[in-house]
C-alpha cells in the first residue's frame, strides 16, 4: 500500500480477513482506544490487548506497515489535529509569546515528572556500575544519539574511557569487543528500537552491564537492562523527537555524571582541570 493510505483505509481493506483471536483483540482495542495507543510502546499495547509483542507486530504487518511503530504513527496522524502533531499543546492561534511559555513549561514539567518517577536506588546502582567499569559505551539511535554523545563528552572530562559511535557498523564492532567489566549506557525514548535491541542482545551474551534510560517501564530495552532509569515525557508517536524527552535524558546523564564525580572527587577534579587546560588553546 502507498504511504498516504490511512489506518482506517488499511483496516477496512483487511477487516474481513481478521479471524485470529489475537487480531480481533487488537482490532477492537485500537478501534475503541486510538487516543491511548498512540502513547503506548509495543510492550504496553501488547499487554493491554492481552497478546504477545510478536502478535502486535504481525497485526501491523498484515495491514502493510513495516512494524508497530509505523502503524502507531499512522494512527496518530489520523487522531491528532495537524498543529498538535508538531507540538502537542500548541494551537494555531498561539502567539510567539504563548509558544515560548508553553514549550518552556512543558520542558519544566517533563523534568518534574522525571524526578517523580526516578528511583534513587536504581541511580545508585547505575553509579556503582560506572565506577567499576573498564570502559563505557554510550548508545542511542537517531535523536537519542546526540544525548549519548553528550554522555561520552561528560565522562571523558573526568578521565573515564568513554565511547560513542553514530555508525551502526562501528557500534556493532564496539559491542563485540566488550566484556563483563564494561558498561553500556543505552538511551531510547520508546525502548523498542530494533537496531539498539539487537546490539544490547549481543552485549548480554558477554555479560556486559547495561544501563537503560527510557520513557517506558514496559519496553523491550528494560528486559535486557541490568538497571533501568525512567524519564517521563508526554509525547506521541508523531512528535516523539520532541525536546522534552531529550532534556529529561540529559538530566539523568547529568545525575550519573555528578554522582560519579562526587564519589571520586579528587581524581575527577584533576581530570577536569587537565582537560580544560588542554582545550584552553582553542579559546580566544
Amino acid at each position: 500500500m502507498g504511504k498516504n493510505i490511512t489506518y482506517n483505509m488499511r483496516i477496512n481493506a483487511v477487516k474481513n480477513e481478521l479471524h485470529n483471536k489475537n487480531e480481533i483483540r487488537i482490532y477492537k482495542f485500537i478501534q475503541s482506544r486510538k487516543e491511548y495507543i498512540i502513547h503506548m510502546s509495543v510492550s504496553e499495547a501488547a499487554e493491554a490487548c492481552n497478546v504477545s509483542k510478536a502478535a502486535m507486530v504481525r497485526y501491523a504487518q498484515k495491514l502493510g506497515y513495516k512494524g508497530y511503530q509505523a502503524m502507531k504513527i499512522n494512527i496518530a496522524q489520523e487522531t491528532i489535529e495537524p498543529e498538535k502533531q508538531i507540538y502537542g499543546k500548541l494551537v494555531k492561534t498561539d502567539t510567539v509569546k504563548s509558544i515560548m511559555s508553553k514549550i518552556i513549561s512543558s520542558h519544566i514539567q517533563a523534568l518534574k515528572d522525571t524526578l517523580r518517577v526516578l528511583d534513587d536506588s536504581a541511580i545508585e546502582q547505575a553509579i556503582k556500575y560506572i565506577l567499576h567499569a573498564n570502559q563505557l559505551l554510550f548508545m542511542g539511535i537517531g535523536g537519542a544519539g546526540s544525548v549519548a554523545q553528550d554522555g561520552q563528552h561528560k565522562f571523558m572530562k573526568i578521565g573515564r574511557l568513554a565511547h560513542f559511535y553514530a555508525d551502526y557498523n562501528l557500534q556493532t564492532m564496539a559491542v563485540s569487543t566488550l566484556s563483563s567489566k564494561d558498561v553500556i549506557i543505552a538511551i531510547s525514548h520508546s525502548g523498542d528500537s530494533t537496531e539498539l535491541l539487537n546490539l544490547l542482545e549481543m552485549a548480554s551474551h558477554s555479560n556486559v552491564k547495561i544501563i537503560a534510560i527510557t520513557n517506558y517501564s514496559k519496553s523491550s530495552i528494560v528486559e535486557l537492562a541490568d538497571v533501568s532509569l525512567f524519564t517521563y515525557s508526554d509525547e506521541t508517536a508523531v512528535n516523539s523527537d520532541a525536546l522534552s524527552s531529550r532534556i529529561a535524558e540529559l538530566a539523568i546523564l547529568d545525575i550519573l555524571y555528578i554522582g560519579v564525580v562526587f564519589k571520586t572527587y579528587r581524581t575527577s577534579y584533576e581530570h577536569i582541570v587537565t582537560t580544560r587546560t588542554a582545550l584552553a588553546s582553542t579559546k580566544i
